[in-house]
């Protein structure tokens, strides 16, 4: 059974029809109901950490998990292909395996941000964090960060911006929306530093002796700032 943003999509989809859906629309009148109920809960607890790396995760704890940003391109084509088959109107677009390649990924990174809002573990962060490190350098070794950014950015159904870095690119489209900007450029710089630095120990590992993600991230500018 559908449930969330899913149902929503395929309640939707079913009552304006495939030709007159304008999902930039409805993305955002979802994402609004979001907003709202998010600020709702944020304001019921009063309680807060006493550190600023704390207060990070903190706040994504507080957050109400909720579903992917869009439903999974898999059950998007059955709807349609449902719809299409009624109609009469032939199937829905078909995806190169290198692109389905690619989803798959960002659906793990997905996964791996569900894991982390599930846990009260701090350090969960880190899982999180790996699995964007692992893709972004995945694709940086291949030569072909553009492609992620340009999939990324269409996998979250986001304006599409090719200047922006990709490890704050992959962290916007998996996060469900739920990190602020500022958040987003820390762990994003943080992540950049450790590209820049890390060899073969263990991303957490890392990340923990230079004092934590806060810390690399300042590293990273302090670096930034000697070239």
């Amino acid at each position: 059974m559908y449930t969330g943003r899913t149902k929503k999509w395929v309640e939707a989809l079913a009552r304006e029809g495939r030709e007159n859906f304008d999902v930039q629309k409805w993305l955002r009148q979802v994402k609004e109901e979001e907003a709202q109920e998010n600020r709702i809960a944020a304001a019921s607890n009063s309680r807060g950490p006493t550190t600023p790396e704390a207060n990070d995760v903190a706040k994504v704890a507080q957050i109400p998990i909720a579903p992917r940003s869009l439903p999974q391109v898999a059950e998007v084509n059955n709807v349609l292909t449902s719809r299409n088959a009624k109609a009469g109107t032939g199937s829905p677009s078909k995806e190169t395996p290198k692109k389905k390649r690619l989803r798959r990924r960002l659906a793990d990174v997905c996964n791996a941000w569900d894991e982390f809002r599930e846990t009260r573990d701090r350090d969960a962060v880190y899982g999180y964090l790996r699995a964007v490190f692992s893709i972004v350098q995945h694709y940086r070794w291949k030569g072909r960060p553009k492609k992620l950014i340009r999939r990324a950015f269409k996998f979250a159904g986001l304006a599409v911006d090719m200047n922006a870095d990709p490890f704050a690119v992959v962290i916007r489209c998996t996060c469900d929306q739920q990190l602020d900007r500022k958040t987003v450029s820390k762990w994003s710089r943080a992540l950049r530093y450790t590209a820049r630095v890390k060899k073969r120990t263990p991303l957490k590992t890392f990340m923990k002796k230079r004092g934590g993600i806060n810390a690399c991230a300042d590293l990273y500018a302090n670096c930034r700032g000697q070239r």
